[in-house]
Protein backbone atom coordinates (compact mmCIF):
# COMPACT_ATOMS: atom_id res chain seq x y z
CA UNK A 1 0.00 0.00 0.00
CA UNK A 2 1.05 3.34 -1.03
CA UNK A 3 2.20 5.98 1.69
CA UNK A 4 -0.99 7.91 0.41
CA UNK A 5 -3.07 5.58 0.66
CA UNK A 6 -2.00 4.51 3.80
CA UNK A 7 -2.89 7.85 5.61
CA UNK A 8 -5.72 8.34 3.97
CA UNK A 9 -7.40 5.35 4.97
CA UNK A 10 -5.80 4.33 8.40
CA UNK A 11 -5.33 7.83 9.99
CA UNK A 12 -7.10 11.21 8.17
CA UNK A 13 -10.65 9.09 7.30
CA UNK A 14 -10.55 8.60 10.90
CA UNK A 15 -9.24 11.85 12.54
CA UNK A 16 -12.44 13.72 11.48
CA UNK A 17 -11.46 18.02 10.99
CA UNK A 18 -8.21 18.78 12.79
CA UNK A 19 -6.67 22.01 11.79
CA UNK A 20 -3.08 23.22 12.42
CA UNK A 21 -1.97 27.01 13.18
CA UNK A 22 1.35 28.56 13.77
CA UNK A 23 1.22 29.77 17.29
CA UNK A 24 2.82 33.16 15.81
CA UNK A 25 2.29 36.10 12.79
CA UNK A 26 3.23 34.06 9.66
CA UNK A 27 4.36 36.75 7.00
CA UNK A 28 2.26 36.29 3.78
CA UNK A 29 -0.45 38.42 1.89
CA UNK A 30 -2.53 35.65 1.10
CA UNK A 31 -6.04 35.50 2.99
CA UNK A 32 -6.10 32.30 5.19
CA UNK A 33 -6.32 30.72 8.75
CA UNK A 34 -3.13 32.56 10.48
CA UNK A 35 -2.11 35.98 11.77
CA UNK A 36 0.01 37.97 9.28
CA UNK A 37 2.66 40.63 10.12
CA UNK A 38 1.66 42.72 7.07
CA UNK A 39 -1.18 45.29 8.24
CA UNK A 40 -4.45 45.00 6.78
CA UNK A 41 -8.36 45.75 7.56
CA UNK A 42 -9.29 42.59 8.65
CA UNK A 43 -11.43 42.31 12.25
CA UNK A 44 -7.74 41.76 14.45
CA UNK A 45 -7.13 44.94 16.17
CA UNK A 46 -2.90 45.37 16.20
CA UNK A 47 -2.43 49.10 17.71
CA UNK A 48 -1.89 52.62 16.50
CA UNK A 49 0.40 54.41 14.90
CA UNK A 50 0.90 58.45 14.38
CA UNK A 51 -0.93 59.81 10.60
CA UNK A 52 0.79 60.47 7.71
CA UNK A 53 -0.59 62.25 4.75
CA UNK A 54 -1.98 60.49 2.64
CA UNK A 55 -3.69 58.37 5.07
CA UNK A 56 -6.97 56.71 4.53
CA UNK A 57 -9.19 58.80 7.04
CA UNK A 58 -11.33 56.27 7.41
CA UNK A 59 -9.15 54.68 9.46
CA UNK A 60 -8.43 57.38 11.99
CA UNK A 61 -9.30 56.45 15.58
CA UNK A 62 -11.72 59.28 16.36
CA UNK A 63 -11.86 57.95 19.88
CA UNK A 64 -8.02 58.54 20.78
CA UNK A 65 -8.49 61.93 19.09
CA UNK A 66 -11.33 62.83 21.13
CA UNK A 67 -9.55 62.15 24.31
CA UNK A 68 -5.91 63.11 23.22
CA UNK A 69 -6.08 65.25 20.36
CA UNK A 70 -3.57 62.88 18.66
CA UNK A 71 -3.63 61.45 14.80
CA UNK A 72 -3.62 58.21 15.24
CA UNK A 73 -4.36 55.85 12.38
CA UNK A 74 -5.71 52.27 13.48
CA UNK A 75 -3.94 48.65 12.57
CA UNK A 76 -5.25 45.35 12.05
CA UNK A 77 -3.67 42.11 11.54
CA UNK A 78 -4.54 40.31 8.31
CA UNK A 79 -5.41 36.37 8.39
CA UNK A 80 -2.74 34.57 6.60
CA UNK A 81 -2.28 30.71 5.00
CA UNK A 82 0.77 29.27 6.48
CA UNK A 83 4.20 28.01 5.24
CA UNK A 84 5.13 24.82 6.76
CA UNK A 85 8.65 23.05 6.63
CA UNK A 86 8.33 19.42 7.59
CA UNK A 87 11.70 18.30 8.43
CA UNK A 88 12.15 14.45 8.48
CA UNK A 89 15.09 12.84 10.31
CA UNK A 90 16.20 9.72 7.85
CA UNK A 91 19.37 8.91 9.85
CA UNK A 92 20.25 4.98 10.44
CA UNK A 93 18.85 5.11 14.18
CA UNK A 94 15.33 6.27 12.83
CA UNK A 95 15.51 2.50 10.62
CA UNK A 96 14.89 0.73 14.29
CA UNK A 97 12.05 -1.39 14.85
CA UNK A 98 11.56 -3.89 17.51
CA UNK A 99 8.64 -5.67 15.75
CA UNK A 100 5.70 -3.58 16.62
CA UNK A 101 2.85 -3.94 13.96
CA UNK A 102 0.55 -1.12 13.35
CA UNK A 103 -1.92 0.31 10.76
CA UNK A 104 -1.37 -3.28 9.26
CA UNK A 105 2.27 -2.83 8.83
CA UNK A 106 4.15 -5.46 10.16
CA UNK A 107 7.78 -4.39 12.02
CA UNK A 108 7.44 -0.81 11.47
CA UNK A 109 10.48 1.29 12.31
CA UNK A 110 10.52 4.34 13.36
CA UNK A 111 11.00 5.88 9.92
CA UNK A 112 8.10 4.45 8.61
CA UNK A 113 6.16 6.27 11.53
CA UNK A 114 7.55 9.44 11.12
CA UNK A 115 6.71 9.16 7.35
CA UNK A 116 2.91 8.54 8.49
CA UNK A 117 3.42 11.32 10.51
CA UNK A 118 4.19 13.59 8.06
CA UNK A 119 2.17 12.68 5.30
CA UNK A 120 -0.61 13.32 7.47
CA UNK A 121 0.37 16.54 9.39
CA UNK A 122 0.88 18.10 5.19
CA UNK A 123 -2.78 16.53 4.36
CA UNK A 124 -4.14 18.69 7.35
CA UNK A 125 -2.35 21.71 6.23
CA UNK A 126 -2.88 21.10 2.39
CA UNK A 127 -6.29 21.30 3.27
CA UNK A 128 -6.50 24.49 4.79
CA UNK A 129 -5.20 25.79 1.43
CA UNK A 130 -1.36 26.13 3.72
CA UNK A 131 2.05 25.62 2.16
CA UNK A 132 3.78 22.39 2.99
CA UNK A 133 7.44 22.03 2.47
CA UNK A 134 9.63 19.08 2.80
CA UNK A 135 13.34 18.40 4.36
CA UNK A 136 14.84 14.86 4.34
CA UNK A 137 18.74 15.10 6.72
CA UNK A 138 20.56 13.08 8.45
CA UNK A 139 24.26 14.38 8.79
CA UNK A 140 23.23 17.09 6.46
CA UNK A 141 19.65 18.19 3.87
CA UNK A 142 19.43 15.30 1.68
CA UNK A 143 16.24 16.71 0.08
CA UNK A 144 14.69 20.06 0.57
CA UNK A 145 11.18 21.11 -1.48
CA UNK A 146 10.33 24.74 -0.88
CA UNK A 147 6.91 25.08 0.71
CA UNK A 148 3.97 25.30 -2.07
CA UNK A 149 -0.10 24.78 -1.64
CA UNK A 150 -0.59 22.53 -4.46
CA UNK A 151 -1.72 18.95 -4.71
CA UNK A 152 1.34 18.11 -6.97
CA UNK A 153 3.97 19.30 -4.83
CA UNK A 154 2.79 17.55 -2.36
CA UNK A 155 2.33 14.10 -4.56
CA UNK A 156 6.43 14.72 -4.68
CA UNK A 157 6.43 15.75 -0.95
CA UNK A 158 5.17 11.74 -0.61
CA UNK A 159 7.07 10.03 -3.21
CA UNK A 160 10.24 11.31 -1.21
CA UNK A 161 9.24 10.53 1.92
CA UNK A 162 8.18 7.11 0.33
CA UNK A 163 11.32 6.62 -1.37
CA UNK A 164 13.91 7.26 1.28
CA UNK A 165 15.88 4.95 3.69
CA UNK A 166 17.39 5.41 6.64
CA UNK A 167 20.85 5.44 6.92
CA UNK A 168 24.28 7.69 7.76
CA UNK A 169 24.70 9.66 11.39
CA UNK A 170 22.64 12.25 12.90
CA UNK A 171 24.18 16.23 12.63
CA UNK A 172 20.21 18.05 13.53
CA UNK A 173 22.25 20.80 14.64
CA UNK A 174 23.85 21.47 11.49
CA UNK A 175 20.64 20.70 9.08
CA UNK A 176 18.40 23.44 11.65
CA UNK A 177 20.81 26.12 10.98
CA UNK A 178 21.25 25.28 7.35
CA UNK A 179 17.86 25.46 6.84
CA UNK A 180 17.44 28.30 9.02
CA UNK A 181 19.21 30.31 7.05
CA UNK A 182 17.42 29.18 3.68
CA UNK A 183 13.97 30.35 5.59
CA UNK A 184 13.52 33.73 4.38
CA UNK A 185 9.94 34.19 5.40
CA UNK A 186 7.76 33.65 8.82
CA UNK A 187 6.45 30.40 9.02
CA UNK A 188 6.66 26.97 11.24
CA UNK A 189 8.97 24.10 11.43
CA UNK A 190 8.10 21.10 11.93
CA UNK A 191 11.16 17.74 13.54
CA UNK A 192 10.38 14.28 13.09
CA UNK A 193 13.34 12.96 14.47
CA UNK A 194 14.03 9.91 17.61
CA UNK A 195 15.93 13.24 19.09
CA UNK A 196 18.95 10.74 19.58
CA UNK A 197 21.72 13.85 19.07
CA UNK A 198 23.94 16.00 21.23
CA UNK A 199 20.73 17.92 23.02
CA UNK A 200 22.27 21.25 24.01
CA UNK A 201 23.83 21.67 20.29
CA UNK A 202 20.03 20.80 19.16
CA UNK A 203 18.75 23.62 21.19
CA UNK A 204 21.39 26.39 20.24
CA UNK A 205 20.20 24.94 17.00
CA UNK A 206 16.65 25.59 18.01
CA UNK A 207 17.06 29.11 19.10
CA UNK A 208 18.41 30.35 16.02
CA UNK A 209 15.75 28.82 14.19
CA UNK A 210 13.43 30.89 16.96
CA UNK A 211 15.56 33.75 16.27
CA UNK A 212 14.63 33.71 13.14
CA UNK A 213 11.49 33.84 13.52
CA UNK A 214 10.40 30.21 13.02
CA UNK A 215 7.21 28.65 15.07
CA UNK A 216 9.09 25.26 15.76
CA UNK A 217 7.29 21.98 17.01
CA UNK A 218 9.22 18.53 17.42
CA UNK A 219 7.76 15.20 17.38
CA UNK A 220 9.72 13.09 18.65
CA UNK A 221 9.16 9.06 17.52
CA UNK A 222 10.21 6.19 19.95
CA UNK A 223 10.48 2.46 20.04
CA UNK A 224 8.54 0.91 22.98
CA UNK A 225 11.38 -1.14 23.33
CA UNK A 226 13.64 1.95 23.50
CA UNK A 227 11.69 2.57 26.89
CA UNK A 228 11.47 -0.37 28.37
CA UNK A 229 15.04 -2.01 27.37
CA UNK A 230 13.62 -5.44 28.05
CA UNK A 231 16.39 -7.16 26.72
CA UNK A 232 17.53 -10.60 28.95
CA UNK A 233 20.81 -11.81 29.43
CA UNK A 234 23.84 -11.40 27.32
CA UNK A 235 23.01 -9.59 23.96
CA UNK A 236 25.47 -8.02 21.09
CA UNK A 237 24.49 -4.91 20.36
CA UNK A 238 24.95 -3.65 16.52
CA UNK A 239 25.53 0.14 15.85
CA UNK A 240 22.99 1.84 13.16
CA UNK A 241 25.17 4.55 12.81
CA UNK A 242 28.39 2.91 12.26
CA UNK A 243 29.31 2.36 15.85
CA UNK A 244 31.08 -0.31 17.23
CA UNK A 245 29.53 -3.56 18.32
CA UNK A 246 28.57 -4.13 21.96
CA UNK A 247 28.12 -7.16 23.84
CA UNK A 248 26.24 -6.56 27.42
CA UNK A 249 24.24 -7.87 29.90
CA UNK A 250 20.68 -6.42 29.63
CA UNK A 251 19.92 -6.72 33.06
CA UNK A 252 23.00 -5.29 34.22
CA UNK A 253 22.65 -2.39 32.43
CA UNK A 254 19.09 -1.70 32.07
CA UNK A 255 18.85 1.07 35.20
CA UNK A 256 22.06 3.26 34.14
CA UNK A 257 20.63 2.95 30.65
CA UNK A 258 16.47 4.15 31.47
CA UNK A 259 18.31 6.88 33.73
CA UNK A 260 20.59 8.11 31.11
CA UNK A 261 17.66 8.30 28.63
CA UNK A 262 15.25 9.99 30.84
CA UNK A 263 18.59 12.67 31.96
CA UNK A 264 18.73 13.28 28.22
CA UNK A 265 14.89 13.81 27.35
CA UNK A 266 14.62 15.81 30.66
CA UNK A 267 17.05 18.37 29.11
CA UNK A 268 15.60 18.19 25.91
CA UNK A 269 11.97 18.83 27.68
CA UNK A 270 13.67 21.68 29.46
CA UNK A 271 15.10 23.85 26.91
CA UNK A 272 12.66 23.13 24.44
CA UNK A 273 9.95 24.79 27.32
CA UNK A 274 12.37 27.93 28.18
CA UNK A 275 12.43 28.91 23.73
CA UNK A 276 8.82 28.27 23.28
CA UNK A 277 9.04 25.02 21.70
CA UNK A 278 6.49 22.69 21.55
CA UNK A 279 8.02 19.04 21.76
CA UNK A 280 5.52 15.71 22.05
CA UNK A 281 6.67 12.03 21.91
CA UNK A 282 4.98 9.62 19.98
CA UNK A 283 5.53 5.53 19.89
CA UNK A 284 5.44 3.66 17.34
CA UNK A 285 2.51 1.01 18.34
CA UNK A 286 0.09 4.14 19.18
CA UNK A 287 -2.66 4.59 17.01
CA UNK A 288 -1.51 7.70 15.15
CA UNK A 289 -5.09 9.36 14.78
CA UNK A 290 -5.43 8.94 18.22
CA UNK A 291 -1.69 10.65 18.74
CA UNK A 292 -2.84 13.26 16.54
CA UNK A 293 -5.95 14.43 18.43
CA UNK A 294 -3.66 14.18 21.55
CA UNK A 295 -1.00 16.17 20.17
CA UNK A 296 -3.27 19.22 18.60
CA UNK A 297 -5.53 18.72 21.53
CA UNK A 298 -3.08 19.41 24.27
CA UNK A 299 -1.69 22.41 22.02
CA UNK A 300 -5.00 23.74 21.76
CA UNK A 301 -5.15 23.91 26.10
CA UNK A 302 -2.03 25.60 25.99
CA UNK A 303 -3.14 28.57 23.64
CA UNK A 304 -0.79 27.50 21.00
CA UNK A 305 -3.33 28.78 18.23
CA UNK A 306 -3.96 24.89 17.44
CA UNK A 307 -7.90 24.39 16.60
CA UNK A 308 -10.03 21.43 16.32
Amino acid sequence: MSLQQTVQEQVLQRLGKVGVEARQAVESALVGQHRSVHRGLSVEFAGHRPYQPGDDLRRLDWIVYARTDRYDIRLFEEETRLRATLVVDASGSMGYGSGVRNHGVEHITKLDYARWLAASLGFLMLRQSDAVGLAICDTEVRTHLPPASTMGHFLTVLDQLQERTPGGETSLASVLETLAARLSRRGLVILITDGFDDPERLLMALRYLRHRKQDVRIFQIVDPQEERFAFPGMIEFIGLEHEPRLKLDGDRVRSWYQKALAEHRHVLAQGCHAINVQLETLRTDEDLAFALVRILSAASGRATAVRQ
